[in-house]
């Protein structure tokens, strides 16, 4: 699995705060809600990149 899911919060005006970490590259699709009607889908490609 390219990324996780580390932690998630919901602020008191409805927000969803979503903290995702690149574990290695790769592509990975997260959606939440159900797979009939998601709410909201989130698309991450993660590279390696030379430092520095």
């Amino acid at each position: 699995m390219p990324a996780m899911v580390t932690s998630t919060t919901t602020s008191r005006n409805g927000a969803t705060h979503v903290t995702v970490r690149a574990a290695r590259t790769g592509a990975v699709t997260v959606t939440w809600g159900t797979v009939r009607a998601p709410v909201f889908t989130l698309r991450l490609s993660v590279a390696a990149y030379p430092v520095q």
